[in-house]
């Protein structure tokens, strides 16, 4: 912003304003010197520290450039002769540093995934002391004292069920929709959520030492050891300064024996001025400004360079299955009628006594009825019965919904339907039976679905030669169905963040080039640790905040899409790159022969930026589908 507003009047003055030389100069000098003290700063201090250390990089050019064009026009005004060198100076350092900030505006994600992390368990726990119960925060909390977890509330260490029965959403850590039944001897996590039933367990690890604050730990540590990607340009300039510097002492003092001092000074001038790498430096931020920009108007949010850069180099792409591959929440996939009754008598009876409930499969079953415009009947008295499934009654008659337990604690006789039972367990769904009284009605079978256009995505990323594979914490027969409704070969399943974490390393160990997308809490060290993170945007606060992609509009096939920006966005910034070398490399010699004047210099300079520029704008009206 100072640069800008510095730089602003100076354009004016020198092409708006009817000044003489001389006073164009003063105010030149009056506007470019505190812009080269303020801005300028930082580019001195890292190439003099740099010089100490006999070592070079962007920031030396910068300092060369600027510095010799402010000195020039110093010596100009001194001498009361013309010259542009206090425009170029600002120019060149507004530029450069437009180009650092546009770079650095998106980084520092990390400590806001992980604030997120922090927030899923509770400040403090409810211990039980003298007979009493006690709200006491985390770190004091003594290993093996007992705490008591009220419904609805998250639990708050890792601990073990001495009482109760509960359903606990264990959906950050696992991935699944689906709570798991937790009773005496099970073990319940830390950031996880008791639903109906309160539970009395003895604590286990302490807030350092819980599963939750592992994953904590894993996402700070992938995301700290992810090293920014390496410049083309930083890589050149290691030896670009010294050539730079050998030609313009050459130039100096060649023309200085030709008997011509005041020529080798302008020459020596102009080859620092036209190697100052103001293209360079605008190479690659304006190519991602205009491809991020293009991204953001399909709903892909890319929130750094290194993800442009990495996506056009992937090699495999690791899905997520729920909320990813699949919709994230139960649905009703299959209806088996017993002798005597329907589809749509099935349901009303099961939805009168699912109503009642919270549970994801009873939304689901509502939800099936409701889409069919069935008259529900009116249930009361609904019973959880721990590990099995719901008791209601209606009219007189005892609704029973649930497994195979369930029924067979009530005397009815479901075998009619065993084979279909095991059909659909086998393909990784859940089936629910349904009886009223001692009459058996059918059974409904409940599932995450794949989302409509999964599979199409797949074969998109297929076609741009990666390699798609599916990483899920559920059950291995449920990952597998997933995997083949999709066309997905490689599988790998229940595995926990660590692990999914662990699996990302290999492959990059490999040699792979990874992307992982997910959308959990439990996919976060995965995301952090892969090359390319990207989230889907109807997932939690800290996969968006650990991925470098978001996908707004929860659509797969935008991670074929990002894909394809990403890879056009590395073809323009390298072509970026090529014309502003070959612009030095071509300009740097002419102007140490005097057949490139300062100030045509600075020209040329500005037309290398304006044609990566606009080279840059070509990615808006690129075809990516």
């Amino acid at each position: 912003l100072v640069g800008a507003a510095l730089l602003a009047p100076m354009v004016l003055l020198r092409f708006a304003a009817d000044l003489s030389a001389e006073h164009l100069l003063l105010w030149h000098f009056a506007l470019a010197t505190p812009l080269q003290l303020y801005v300028g700063r930082p580019y001195f201090a890292v190439a003099w520290q740099r010089l100490r250390h006999l070592s070079t990089n962007m920031d030396t050019l910068v300092a060369l450039g600027t510095g010799t064009a402010y000195v020039a026009g110093v010596v100009a005004l001194v001498r009361d002769t013309s010259g542009m060198y206090f425009m170029d100076a600002a120019m060149i350092l507004t530029f450069i540093t437009l180009g650092r900030y546009l770079e650095a505006k998106a980084k520092g994600r990390a400590s806001a995934a992980i604030r997120r992390l922090l927030e899923l368990a509770p400040p403090v726990a409810t211990v039980v002391r003298d007979d009493r119960h006690v709200d006491v925060p985390l770190g004091e909390v003594r290993s093996g004292e007992t705490i008591v977890v009220r419904p609805g509330e998250k639990v708050p260490l890792d601990a073990e069920v001495i009482t109760g029965h509960s359903s606990v959403d264990e959906s950050w850590l696992t991935g699944e929709s689906l709570p798991v039944e937790k009773s005496v001897g099970s073990e319940i996590l830390a950031g996880t959520v008791v639903g109906e039933g309160s539970l009395t367990a003895r604590v286990l690890r302490l807030a350092g030492d819980t599963a939750l604050a592992h994953v904590i730990e894993l996402v700070r540590r992938a995301q700290e050891s992810k090293a920014d990607v390496e410049r083309l340009a930083d890589r050149v300039v290691a030896w670009f300064v010294p050539v730079v510097l050998a030609i313009a002492l050459g130039s100096l003092v060649a023309w200085s024996i030709a008997g011509s001092p005041t020529d080798g000074l302008i020459a020596a001038v102009a080859v620092l001025v036209v190697a100052c790498p103001c293209a360079l430096g605008l190479a690659t931020p304006t190519a991602v400004l205009v491809g991020s920009g293009r991204g953001a108007e399909m709903g892909i949010l890319i929130k750094e360079a290194h993800a442009l850069e990495v996506a056009g180099q992937l090699t495999t792409v690791v899905l997520d299955k729920t909320g990813t591959v699949t919709l994230g929440r139960p649905q009703v996939t299959g209806l088996r009628v017993a002798d005597g009754t329907d589809e749509d008598e099935l349901l009303r009876v099961a939805a009168a006594a699912e109503r009642l409930s919270g549970h994801p499969l009873a939304q689901a079953i509502v939800a099936e009825a409701n889409s069919r415009d069935l008259a529900i009947p009116t249930a009361h008295e609904l019973e959880v019965v721990p590990g099995a499934g719901v008791r209601a009654q209606t009219d007189g008659e005892v609704i029973l919904v649930g497994n195979e337990r369930l029924l067979d604690s009530a005397k009815v006789d479901w075998s009619a339907l065993a084979a279909d039972v095991e059909t659909e367990r086998a393909a990784g769904r859940t089936p629910l039976l349904v009886a009223v009284g001692q009459r058996l009605l059918g059974l409904i079978a409940v599932a995450d679905v794949t989302a409509p256009r999964s599979r199409e995505a797949v074969e998109r990323l297929k076609s741009l030669g990666l390699k798609v594979m599916l990483l899920s914490g559920d059950h291995e027969a449920t990952a597998r169905t997933i995997a083949g409704e999709v066309g997905i070969d490689e599988v790998i399943a229940e595995v926990l963040p660590d692990e999914k974490q662990r699996v990302i390393s290999e492959l990059r160990e490999r040699g792979e080039v990874v992307a992982m997308v997910g959308d959990g809490i439990n996919d976060a060290p995965a995301l952090a640790a892969a090359d390319l993170g990207i989230a889907i945007g109807s997932g939690s606060d800290v996969a968006i905040e650990a991925a470098d992609v978001v996908l707004v509009r929860s659509d797969l096939n935008d991670v074929a899409r990002a894909v394809s920006l990403s890879r056009a966005t590395l073809r323009t910034i390298r072509q970026n790159l090529g014309w502003a070398f070959v612009y030095n490399l071509a300009l740097v010699p002419l102007a140490a022969v005097r057949l490139v004047h300062p100030a045509a210099a600075a020209a040329a300079m500005a037309a290398s930026s304006v044609s990566v520029v606009a080279n840059s704008l070509l990615l808006r009206g690129r075809k990516l589908d």
